[in-house]
């Protein structure tokens, strides 16, 4: 079988794979495919695993605290419903899909695809099925969301006392259960299950697609010269439209929203009836005067390192676009990009979770305040430029200078 790579394009011959192998690009290191023992009975037991976990942390008692004799203990789905009836409908329905709905639906789905009844699937319904399974897996930000129940647990212990339920450790295990589903899905196997990849004619094997006039699917690395993908029939591209100019125009927006994200109070915190309004940056000094190095720390990498770090290093992908040195080094700084994209988030499901969590009147309460609106627009905007980028840019422009 011969597939492009994502990331450089080049043509790559991928012999059969024996177990717990992996296929590399040999040019930009890019992992091609990916073989696991008994794939398919571990990643069924993995995602029922995941459903069972779920629909467990959705029982009454997620988390509770109590302060001056006042106990307050609240579900999952409650914390839900009183962030959308007091605050936000929005946030709510940020916080619901992201952390219930999109990943039950996803670990239903790849149940199915690895069960019998896939194989009595008509194609087109397959199809649709194997792309929403893709699209969904980017969108997975479940261990984000335990990251920021801890650190939340953690600054709720200096106002009152917490005790987690029965639904807090379903959802760690569901969220384990989860990650491990994820990294078994091999999108090369997915669509071998839906249909067999198969290789049209070749003249250099070790020669970049786009030379011989072949496209690589963006959905299942299927190669061909149509204007539509032979597999699961979706447009075929040479490269990503306009990829630097909407990469720029992503990246600059989200620069633009930072400045009000680390400026503004992004919660308000009422202990007692004393508002003590926080930002980023303060909320970071509170916890190492406190003596919480940990939590400051993981903070201060999230919510201040990574956008600013993300930022150069786009802007330095960017640069070496028109300007190629090493597309090796650059693809390495792409790939760092992909994998660190969505950790900013913490900030904003900590932001969240103490909001719908905590709520005693002028006793303890926490309310969101205008830059945590900037801050999540910030995340989502450098998520976009990051995803608008097509790295093959950066081998194009070497075999132009070359």
């Amino acid at each position: 079988m011969i597939v492009a790579c994502q990331h450089c394009d080049f043509l790559v011959s991928i012999q059969d794979l024996g177990e717990q192998q992996r296929a590399v690009c040999p040019h930009c290191g890019n992992v091609l495919a990916t073989t696991q023992r008994n794939y398919k009975q571990w990643i069924a037991a993995f995602s029922l695993s995941s459903i069972i976990f779920l629909l467990l942390s959705l029982q009454p008692h997620f988390i509770s605290y109590a302060q001056h004799g006042l106990k307050q203990t609240i579900s999952l789905m409650a914390a839900i419903m009183q962030l959308a009836e007091h605050y936000s409908v929005f946030l709510a329905a940020l916080l619901s899909a992201s952390i219930v709905i999109l990943p039950f639906i996803a670990s239903a789905l790849i149940l199915v695809v690895h069960t019998p009844v896939w194989q009595k699937m008509n194609p087109h319904n397959a199809r649709v099925v194997a792309k929403f399974i893709m699209a969904l897996r980017p969108l997975n930000l479940a261990d984000i969301f335990l990251v920021a129940v801890l650190i939340s647990a953690f600054k709720l212990t200096a106002f009152a006392e917490i005790e987690v339920g029965l639904g807090f450790w379903a959802y760690i295990l569901f969220v384990l259960c989860f990650i491990e589903t994820l990294s078994l899905l091999s999108q090369h196997q997915l669509w071998q299950l839906q249909q067999a990849h198969f290789t049209p004619s070749i003249e250099h094997c070790a020669k970049r697609a786009s030379t011989q006039s072949l496209k690589q699917c963006h959905v299942c690395q299927q190669i061909s010269r149509d204007v539509h993908c032979p597999r699961c029939l979706a447009k075929l591209r040479y490269r990503k439209d306009n990829s630097v100019a909407r990469s720029a125009a992503w990246m600059l927006t989200s620069l633009i929203f930072m400045v009000p994200a680390l400026s503004f109070p992004i919660m308000d915190t009422i202990n007692l009836g004393l508002h003590t309004p926080a930002t980023i940056y303060g909320g970071v000094e509170v916890l190492w005067n406190n003596g919480s190095y940990p939590i400051a720390i993981v903070i201060f990498i999230a919510s201040i390192c990574i956008p600013l770090i993300k930022a150069g290093t786009l802007f330095y992908l960017l640069y070496r676009v028109s300007y190629p040195t090493n597309p090796k080094v650059a693809a390495k700084f792409y790939r760092a990009l992909e994998a660190v994209g969505k950790w900013s988030m913490i900030d904003v499901f900590v932001v969240i979770l103490l909001v719908s969590l905590v709520q005693l009147g002028t006793v303890l309460s926490v309310e969101p305040q205008p830059g945590i609106v900037f801050f999540t627009a910030m995340v989502i905007c450098q998520i976009f430029a990051v995803n608008n980028f097509d790295p093959r840019l950066l081998w194009d422009s070497l075999n132009k200078h070359e």
